[in-house]
């Protein structure tokens, strides 16, 4: 049978969304540490340059790129191991990175620039690996010069995988076949590396790994222990190309003595070389070495402990991009002052940059205009910021400006939950910039502090309204220009460390938190947990109802307002108000962390949102449209268990609805019409569909789909029930910009 139906109840309400609006940056970090590389055959280069248009469309201005120069660890590594600073893909260096070729990058620069995005690159200035090995008297004079004394007083062993000890034999060395002694010890005997496990390997050019089983050293001996002649006891026998587990000796005269017997046929008569290796196997590094060489050819046997050679594999000249030369000297230690402890001067990757010489700082400068000048970069993810002085940032950036360079983006990473010590980094870099470059340049930092207490929201483990004076901004008055929030990145992959019960939640209080600092979005969070279309519609909102607030009041941060809680708890809910915004429209934000519904009567700011003010949510997740602020200055929000919601100051329910001209249906299905007397309707997006699938101008449209057109007076809809309570959210465009949001009931 036949029946006629109203189709559509449908409220309008004005977004305000202008074709001018005030700037807000929006950063993706297009990359996660496991992204796909180049080893197994695809192109994250290019991945990135597909999706260019689509994440400028949803208003992202700077995408953070991985480390993009060549990798000691080859195309399978993140960037971190940088040792062809200026080899981003050259044929020459082998070809593509991890990331791509330098022509991929070059493409994916190039679409950037066209759709109007910024890439930032991530920058290590830190440390640097991969060089050719060569003689490094500096470091020898560290390892054989440490003392009790020393390690007392702070100094740390130099990392035992970062050298290797070598000895000439063949040719006119005057050693050759025979059996030579290896005497390790602790160089300071002190008792801090009694017991550190290590491992001896030693190969010729001529004999290398030979994958035989692991040997371990015998202390007891058969009651001859294994301290060697000097102190009165046997030893153990090793071999050319295996490995042999040992620990330091803590008692006796601390010595294990290795006899290595050696051949005509294990090394090349003309000329080789005993290649020694000592790494540590317990994850801490000790002081050992070799403290004394004993050589028997049959004949005679001789000391010859002062012909070893400690090489490091710091020679970065010739490299196929010819630029970027540097060696020992360039790195710690190299006769400046240090201790090789504490946050700045420790060896915490690979080789640690000097940046007090002035060839490193002229590299890494000349280097850093380069990825500008030559590349197309512009901005700076500064890595590890927390591992080198911060004055080299400063001066950086100085140089940087007097190049004619002003990034509008540079953050550094400093992995560290103390706001105060973060807002430090900020600081002293900023003490170190000139004026005119502080005019042009705004250092930031990424806000570990605000993250620590999303994540712990996230569970809850906490009271989530710890979140309000976590950041850098309200824990310690950092100005929002020197921040940069996150709720996700690259570091946080293991097993409890990501946000990742419901990040959503987080980024709705970091997109939506303006005066709070610059928002991260993180690739994994944005393309591969189902949450795109959510952080698309809050920044859409941030950039038409909240960037350029001034004003942010924290409504439900321990008292002050009136609050009476029917469903829900205080320590699971952020409420806050956003005001002085360029409309002069207040914003409310509510966000539930708890497992249940949200119903709260709460006081509100009125200083600018008088009584009767009627405030609409632009997310259509709150339990209804609009909220009034009533007589005695309170609103009742009303959103669904771990979910959050956005209102917005409106002046009302439109006047004048559109028409919809309805036809007679059959079954579950009706049709109508949507006319705008204006300039005409450009777009339909649904932004939520329940109950009921719909077709726009003859096309089927899902949830999260935009129906575009040109310019037309009316658009016909169907609409076919299939669950019960059938509801669709709709954001119309029309030619002018402006935007309304309608919500329509089937009735």
């Amino acid at each position: 049978m036949a029946h006629k139906i109203k189709l559509f109840k449908i409220f309008a309400v004005f977004l305000l969304l202008q074709s001018t609006i005030i700037a807000q940056d929006f950063l993706l970090q297009g990359w996660y540490w496991d992204y796909p590389k180049t080893t197994d055959n695809n192109l994250w280069a290019d991945t990135l340059r597909l999706k260019a248009q689509e994440l400028a469309d949803a208003g992202f201005t700077h995408v953070w790129l991985p480390p993009l120069s060549r990798a000691s660890f080859g195309n399978s590594s993140n960037g971190y191991d940088p040792k062809d600073l200026f080899d981003l893909g050259l044929p020459a260096g082998g070809g593509a990175t991890g990331f791509g070729s330098v022509t991929d990058l070059q493409n994916l620069i190039a679409e950037f620039n066209a759709v109007g995005i910024k890439a930032v690159a991530d920058v290590v200035y830190n440390h640097r690996d991969g060089g050719k090995p060569e003689n490094n008297p500096a470091v020898e004079g560290w390892i054989e010069g440490m003392t009790d004394t020393k390690i007392n007083s702070g100094d740390q062993p130099f990392p035992s995988d970062r050298f290797r000890i070598v000895l000439p034999i063949g040719g006119a060395t005057g050693y050759g076949s025979g059996t030579y002694y290896f005497k390790i010890r602790s160089k300071s005997l002190h008792s801090n590396f009694h017991n550190f496990g290590y491992k001896l390997y030693i190969q010729t050019n001529r004999v290398g790994y030979r994958n035989l089983s692991e040997l371990s050293e015998d202390e007891f001996n058969n009651g001859a222990f294994n301290g060697g002649g000097d102190c009165g006891q046997g030893n153990n026998a090793t071999e050319l190309g295996r490995d042999m587990l040992a620990t330091i000796d803590n008692a006796g005269c601390g010595i294990d003595e290795f006899a290595l017997t050696v051949t005509t046929d294990d090394f090349f008569a003309a000329g080789d070389t005993l290649f020694i290796f000592l790494n540590n196997t317990g994850g801490s590094y000790s002081d050992h070495t070799v403290h004394g060489l004993w050589y028997d050819n049959g004949s005679f046997g001789q000391d010859i402990v002062n012909s070893l050679i400690y090489q490091t594999y710091t020679n970065f000249f010739g490299l196929p991009s010819q630029m970027g030369g540097m060696n020992y000297l360039n790195f710690k230690p190299n006769g400046n002052s240090t201790q090789l402890s504490g946050d700045f001067d420790f060896m915490w990757f690979f080789y640690d940059y000097d940046q007090n010489v002035q060839n490193t700082k002229d590299v890494l400068f000349d280097w850093s205009k380069w990825l500008w000048t030559d590349n197309g970069i512009r901005g700076y993810r500064m890595d590890a910021v927390k591992h080198f002085d911060y004055a080299f940032a400063g001066d950086l950036l100085d140089y940087l400006y007097d190049q004619g360079i002003a990034p509008d983006l540079v953050v550094g990473e400093f992995f560290d939950g103390n706001p105060g010590t973060l807002k430090n980094w900020v600081d002293v870099v900023s003490a170190n910039m000139d004026a005119d470059t502080k005019t042009a340049i705004t250092p930031r930092i990424f806000d570990f502090s605000l993250r620590s207490k999303l994540e712990a929201a996230d569970v809850p483990a906490i009271d989530v309204r710890e979140v309000f004076t976590s950041s850098m901004v309200d824990a310690v008055g950092a100005s929002g220009f020197n921040v940069v929030t996150f709720v996700n990145n690259h570091d946080f992959r293991h097993g409890g460390e990501p946000v990742e019960n419901d990040p959503i939640l987080s980024y709705a209080y970091i997109l939506t938190n303006n005066q709070i600092g610059l928002p991260t979005v993180f690739y994994t969070d944005y393309y591969h947990r189902g949450i795109k279309d959510e952080i698309d519609e809050l920044i859409s909102i941030h950039k038409a109802h909240i960037a350029g607030a001034t004003q942010r009041d924290y409504l439900s941060n321990n008292g002050g307002y009136y609050r009476y809680y029917d469903s829900g708890y205080e320590t699971n809910t952020l409420l806050y108000q956003l005001y002085g915004t360029p409309s002069g429209k207040d914003v409310m934000v509510a966000i539930n962390f708890a497992n249940i519904a949200l119903r709260v009567t709460h006081g509100v700011n009125t200083f600018e949102l008088p009584v009767g003010s009627k405030l609409f949510d632009l997310t259509g997740n709150a339990t209804s449209n609009f909220m009034e602020v009533d007589g005695n200055s309170r609103v009742s929000f009303e959103i669904p268990a771990r979910s959050y919601a956005v209102w917005l100051e409106t002046d009302g329910i439109e006047s004048t609805p559109p028409t919809a001209t309805i036809s007679e249906f059959s079954g579950t299905t009706a049709s109508g019409t949507i006319s705008d007397g204006g300039s005409g309707i450009v777009s339909i997006e649904v932004k939520t569909l329940e109950g009921a699938t719909i077709t726009i101008g003859g096309n089927d449209f899902a949830q999260g789909q935009r129906f575009n057109t040109s310019p037309v007076s009316s658009v016909s809809i169907t609409a076919t029930k299939t669950g019960t309570s059938p509801k669709a959210r709709l954001l119309i465009t029309d030619a002018a910009g402006n935007q309304r949001v309608w919500f329509v009931d089937f009735l």
